[in-house]
């Protein structure tokens, strides 16, 4: 059976209609209250057409034209705002922009209902037979009607372009996403214009089906999850809200070095409101930041000071550049992160690393000199009192010179393969020379490579003298395991080390895991603290197993290694490891 073309334009009305319902029913996803709208529109369109086929009268007609035109005017609106919320712009739809664009449909629907008054859309009319039973109205139209025609390309034109800037701005799902709905408004918004233009030879209109299809192909892939309902909306608004609420200062410039965009942290560096800066020149605004920008296309990292307010800060300043299709460069991202405390606090380390690793260090030389030189003589009391100082001096002079080494190590070492087995096994032999009495074993497994490099040995070398260090209280003769295993459990090598010692009390242990020390919670010297940081400079990490088993027991998760590698490595390490 052949369907008439008055049965298919009533049968397509009601199955728009049934979808627009189904759609409605998705109205709380971004863009499916206005796309609901769109297919009501084009289902009554499609329908009002289908009456108009099959009722008889010139004047009847006319009034269905009437209405088939008021319904053609909400569609193309009811799109735009359908790909603005899809795309996650929702507030550019102000209420003065929203009245701005609805004037145009307001006076052209005014001038439709009274047109036999002017006839400024059509002038006349005449009919054609569709089919043996169906007869259509075909008007005249006039220069009015060319206008309104063309603001709808020109709405329709404007959702093109908010889809297809998505489109070189999202992954493969969202660009699948808005090539459909392109697609589908494409289509019918061609076949209107042609029609209108006289280039389809048919009595028949076929623009309120096409829209009628494409309402459906849109709300398909709305039921199957897969438009709107992972939309980029909300990727959008949460770029949208890192830009606004980070606590980086941000600017955004084109390639004239104009300011086009700040965050509400950048718009303190300037003077005056936000929207006053947007035009400016930074050059002009910030000539000190200004000096940070390199060439187009070119990004830099440096660091900078700004004055505001009388004072002076720092800041880590970031630049990259933006680029619009093609490769062609648009402009520049700032990004300013403060780092006057993270300055300050540096210099106060600097200071008391200079203290600690020189200062402090030759003054205990003198107090030790002297001490020596009293010593000789003094008397047996006296003299036990001055072996408590140079005692306790040796062991001042020994952590400066412990934090020295290692602080030299971190900041310079490059890390490259090496092999535990060697690396322990001197570390060993040196401990059993300065503790000949201790009961010192090794256990490794053969073939073991780390990355690492000569902070290495000193965290493994102050944990056996650590352990050795810390006798049984018993008398019992000092026993120290030091055991090196790759498992499949843990990532990286694993080296324990295990004495039987006291134990390491529990709050000292509770301070290394937290990273922090307060005046009520802190460890008892620098040993474990130094272990820590050059473990987690290799990226690896120290841990307090088995702590009912008698003694103590330190565990390193250390990076494993590949040797194939080892010759990769890069020639300032080869020649360090010379020297």
């Amino acid at each position: 059976m052949v369907l008439s073309p008055l049965a298919v334009v009533l049968l397509s009305g009601v199955v728009g209609m049934g979808v627009a319902f189904l759609v409605w029913l998705h109205r709380d996803r971004p863009g499916a209250g206005p796309l609901a709208v769109f297919v009501v529109a084009a289902s009554l369109w499609a329908v009002t057409y289908g009456i108009q086929l099959a009722v008889p009268g010139l004047s009847t007609m006319e009034r269905l034209l009437q209405f088939q035109v008021t319904l053609s005017v909400i569609i193309p609106v009811a799109w735009l705002v359908t790909v603005i919320e899809y795309t996650g712009h929702p507030r550019w739809l102000t209420r003065r922009r929203t009245a701005l664009l609805l004037v145009e449909p307001a006076v052209f629907v005014t001038l439709v209902w009274s047109n036999r008054a002017h006839g400024l859309i059509w002038s006349g009319s005449s009919t054609r037979h569709v089919s043996a039973s169906s007869v259509t109205l075909v008007p005249t139209y006039e220069l009015v009607y060319w206008g309104h025609l063309s603001y709808i390309l020109l709405l329709i034109l404007a959702g093109g372009v908010l889809l297809l800037r998505m489109l070189f701005r999202s992954n493969q799902v969202f660009r699948g996403q808005g090539l459909a709905l392109l697609f589908a408004i494409a289509v019918p918004t061609v076949v209107q214009t042609l029609f209108v233009l006289g280039v389809i030879p048919t009595a028949f209109d076929p623009t309120s089906l096409g829209y009628v299809a494409s309402g459906v192909v849109l709300s398909v892939a709305i039921l199957r999850g897969q438009l709107l309902d992972v939309a980029p909306v909300t990727r959008e608004l949460g770029r949208e809200a890192i830009f606004t609420e980070l606590d980086d200062k941000v600017i955004i410039i084109d390639d004239e070095r104009r300011i086009v965009d700040v965050n509400e942290a950048a718009a303190a560096l300037f003077d005056g409101d936000e929207d006053a800066l947007l035009g400016r020149s930074l050059p002009q605004a910030l000539p000190a930041l200004a000096e940070t920008v390199p060439g187009p296309g070119e990004r830099t990292q440096t660091e900078t000071a700004l004055e505001h307010d009388g004072g002076v800060r720092y800041y880590d300043v970031r630049v990259i550049p933006l680029y619009r299709a093609y490769g062609v460069v648009s402009g520049h991202l700032i990004s300013l992160r403060d780092v006057t405390d993270r300055r300050q606090r540096e210099q106060r380390l600097d200071v008391l690393n200079r203290l600690l690793r020189h200062d402090i260090r030759n003054e205990m030389n003198v107090v030790k000199g002297n001490a020596d030189l009293l010593r000789d003589t003094a008397d047996a009391d006296e003299r036990e009192r001055l072996g408590r100082i140079i005692s306790t001096v040796d062991d001042i002079v020994d952590r400066s010179n412990k934090i020295g080494r290692v602080t030299e190590a971190l900041e310079t070492e490059q890390h490259r393969p090496t092999p535990l087995h060697e690396l322990l096994e001197s570390v060993v032999r040196d401990a059993r020379e300065r503790n000949p009495d201790a009961a010192i074993t090794l256990t490794c497994e053969p073939a073991i490579w780390i990355q690492g490099g000569p902070s290495v040995r000193i965290a493994l070398a102050e944990l056996v003298e650590n352990a050795v260090e810390h006798r049984p209280t018993a008398g019992d003769p000092v026993e120290v395991e030091v055991t090196a295993t790759r498992t499949d459990e843990t990532p990286g090598v694993r080296v324990a080390v295990h004495d039987n010692g006291p134990g390491i009390a529990d709050h000292e242990r509770e301070v290394i895991r937290s990273g922090t020390e307060t005046p009520l919670k802190h460890g008892s010297g620098v040993g474990l603290w130094l272990v820590n940081w050059i473990v987690r400079n290799l990226g690896g990490r120290m841990s307090f197993p088995d702590p009912d088993r008698p003694g103590t027991t330190v565990e390193l998760q250390l990076p494993a290694a590949d040797p194939t590698h080892v010759g990769d490595e890069p020639a300032a390490a080869r020649n360090d490891n010379a020297d």
